[in-house]
């Protein structure tokens, strides 16, 4: 008696033991199941225009910080080269100075020549090397917020205008990877806000152009709705001679209407609307032509070299030759304005180039596929 209720003793405790092992598999699972769902809608929104717009601009402060702990202390490597050699030019001008008791304006002259062309002969290699002299001044950071900003953006839209890049390894390997990531992300962010300007610009575009629909349907309309009888009276009237002259019966003519049957017209088919590739290119270069004058009145330029910067830029080519912010002149905080002005410039500007091209392409698009109807080449399908 004893051992059987030992035995279901420990019948009964395997038992709890069971439920509970399957009551936290169950807890597991469906914990589980939420963190898929939950990582499904995040990856679901991130797909999204707002979520691909809140990526973007995530991922560059992200990387604008990564690349100020790497690069801020750094050091361009010829930085005390070039100081070493300022500082012997001037002392070799002082030299030659003091060795010429008795001044000597033609020789004095043609060893400062010397000494200067050779001082400037080393300039030129150091430039081309890299060195840009920021380094000397207090007043001015290279890797500020705003700068490694738009240091990223040059980044992942294949910009690249050089005048920012990385003295660290780490700093190199770390932009690689940045790129890897970015340009993929860059293209998805246009495609998306591209579609939405596109939609948007389309309906504002339609309601103050009033654009009327095209409409393409069979042409038997025009001669089919309309059909002319023409009737003999029922009883016709004897002729009548007034002297020489015959009266003949009239003739009733009328005009009915016929119903056509709209099966054997075809359904009504309009052609999606479009916007006309002038309007997109007056868009464009309204654009471009305001980005001129803003950096134009900013940095000093030119109209034509306001012009030829914003160009260059939203095209991505990027010759590094203009950029916003590089006179040595300016204070950090006019700087750092410039720099976040210029970087929401580039990202709109993308954006509404991506629209764009969206729009030109549909436009050429339904231009060509009313060639090829009118050629034959193409025919409509109707559903049946």
């Amino acid at each position: 008696m004893h051992s059987t209720y030992v035995k279901m003793a420990m019948d009964r405790q395997r038992a709890e033991l069971r439920n509970r092992r399957h009551r936290r598999l169950r807890t597991a699972m469906a914990l589980q199941n939420k963190m898929k769902d939950c990582c499904r809608k995040i990856t679901a929104f991130f797909f999204t225009q707002i979520g691909v717009c809140g990526l973007i601009v995530g991922y560059t402060i992200v990387g604008a910080f990564m690349f100020i702990a790497l690069e801020a202390e750094a050091r361009h490597p010829l930085t005390q080269e070039v100081i070493t050699r300022r500082r012997s030019c001037v002392d070799y001008l002082w030299n030659i100075t003091h060795h010429l008791n008795v001044l000597n304006y033609d020789q004095w002259r043609q060893d400062v020549n010397r000494t200067v062309f050779e001082y400037q002969t080393h300039m030129v290699r150091h430039i081309r090397r890299g060195y840009d002299g920021t380094d000397e001044n207090p007043l001015l950071m290279r890797w500020t917020i705003p700068a490694a900003l738009m240091y990223c953006i040059t980044i992942y839209t294949t910009i690249g205008y050089g005048n920012l890049t990385p003295r660290t390894a780490g700093g190199k390997l770390a932009t690689v990877f940045y790129a890897m990531v970015g340009i993929p992300l860059m293209l998805l962010y246009m495609a998306n806000v591209g579609e939405i300007l596109a939609t948007s610009f389309k309906f504002t575009y339609q309601k103050v152009c009033k654009c009327p629909r095209r409409r393409r349907r069979g042409q038997l309309a025009s001669t089919n709705e309309l059909e002319v009888a023409i009737q003999q009276p029922a009883k016709e009237k004897r002729k009548k001679q007034k002297g020489n002259s015959v009266i003949e019966p009239a003739i009733a003519v009328s005009v009915i209407p016929v119903e056509t049957n709209e099966a054997e017209i075809g359904p009504i088919v309009y052609d999606p609307q479009t916007v006309s590739v002038t309007s997109c290119l007056v868009v464009m270069s309204i654009f471009v032509i305001g980005g001129a004058i803003l950096f134009s009145i900013w940095e000093d330029w030119g109209y034509v070299d306001g012009s030829y910067f914003c160009f260059t830029s939203l095209l991505t080519i990027g010759f590094g030759d203009f950029v916003p912010g590089q006179t040595i002149a300016h204070s950090q905080d006019a700087v750092d304005s410039k720099l976040i002005i210029c970087a929401v410039y580039l990202l709109l500007g993308m954006a509404l180039l991506a629209m764009c091209f969206n729009l030109m392409q549909e436009s050429v698009f339904m231009k060509i596929k009313r060639l090829g109807r009118r050629l034959g080449l193409l025919r409509d399908r109707v559903a049946s």
